[in-house]
């Protein structure tokens, strides 16, 4: 009843740069745009089509590309969301237990009532202590976000759990890696039996006088 797609790397370029560094500090991808190669790269969470920024420079760690969709890889997403009926998304972030959702570019709260609903239950289920827009978790706006993209452009209910203790940075030591998938495996089936159709069986007793 549902169909399911996994796109294990979002940046492989970026994951494979930080495999070689004692210090994971590489976050943007791989593209040229600074005079140190550590701080190059765009930030593939702020290449987005949805507001958008051209305000960071290229050494910058937010550094959103010369236009929304400027990389490969934000051009790959958007084509398999362009081709799919997609209901639900979990674009997974490290660090940090939270969960983020539309609209992070935004100052205040503006989902519709009942899309608002389907987020707090989510949350309650995830068991997140933290969840809402980015200002409301990070304390700061993201302009060119996917989540932000794929609600806006293809209503789809997209979020963003932000895994991994806060101990573990960006790269969570390997005894923790378990612990992680296991935790987002629930997390992840529940979002998927929310995608379609429930079907539950209920059964009532009832007597009756003759």
């Amino acid at each position: 009843m549902r169909e399911v797609w996994f796109v294990p790397f979002v940046n492989p370029d970026g994951y494979v740069a930080n495999q070689g560094l004692r210090n994971k500090v590489i976050r943007k991808n791989r593209r040229p745009t600074c005079r140190s190669s550590k701080n190059g790269g765009v930030d593939l969470n702020r290449n987005f089509g949805v507001h958008w920024s051209s305000g960071f420079d290229g050494c910058n760690e937010e550094h959103g590309g010369k236009q929304p969709f400027s990389e490969p890889e934000t051009q790959a997403l958007k084509t398999i969301c362009e081709d799919n009926s997609f209901k639900t998304a979990m674009n997974f972030h490290a660090y940090g237990s939270m969960l983020t959702h539309p609209y992070n570019w935004a100052n205040t709260d503006l989902l519709p009532a009942e899309d608002k609903a389907v987020y707090k239950e989510i949350a309650r289920v995830f068991g997140f202590k933290k969840f809402g827009t980015a200002i409301q978790t990070v304390g700061y706006t993201t302009t060119g976000e996917s989540d932000d993209w794929m609600y806006s452009a293809r209503h789809i209910i997209s979020m963003s759990p932000e895994v991994g203790p806060e101990s573990g940075g960006f790269w969570p030591p390997r005894s923790e890696i378990a612990g992680i998938n296991s935790r987002n495996f629930d997390r992840t089936s529940y979002v998927v039996l929310k995608a379609g159709m429930e079907l539950m069986v209920e059964g009532v007793w009832s007597l009756t006088c003759q």
